[in-house]
């Protein structure tokens, strides 16, 4: 019983740097979204989940095979935004969650129409849409 106990322990105390490890080995960085208890924020906006985000800008299919490379999903809209209508709005501060967690704009797996999917601006935390085609935007994976 003592031998599992401390084996358990010692996988609480690797995760994180394998998790880390696997995300910046491969392209990407981590990015830790805003606590409940940050400024602006309450347990409805935000949920301080971390995140990886792909380095490079990349198409919505080849996102979601990022993601899958890396032992990880397209991050869900309700994931990346909770508490925030999934219809784009596109103005500042929409996703609280995310806003100044980075720069540039990140694809969801959330799809908006046949075309395109609902995207985030790390910076800004607006919330918009953009066809998936598009080799514009980075992964975010949970």
């Amino acid at each position: 019983m003592r031998k599992i106990i401390i084996f358990l322990c010692l996988c609480v105390c690797f995760v994180p740097s394998v998790i880390a490890e696997t995300c910046e080995n491969n392209g990407g960085t981590l990015i830790t979204a805003h606590a409940a208890t940050d400024p602006g924020c309450d347990s409805k906006t935000c949920n301080g989940k971390t995140f990886c985000k792909s380095d490079k800008a990349m198409n919505w299919w080849s996102a979601f095979t990022w993601c899958e490379s890396q032992g990880r999903t397209l991050a869900e809209f309700s994931s990346m935004c909770p508490g925030v209508s999934q219809a784009p709005a596109g103005t500042t501060g929409d996703c609280p969650n995310l806003q100044g967690k980075g720069d540039g704009w990140v694809w969801s797996s959330l799809a908006y129409s046949s075309d395109s999917a609902i995207i985030v601006h790390l910076s800004s935390g607006a919330v918009s849409h953009g066809s998936r085609h598009y080799i514009r935007y980075s992964a975010l994976c949970e």
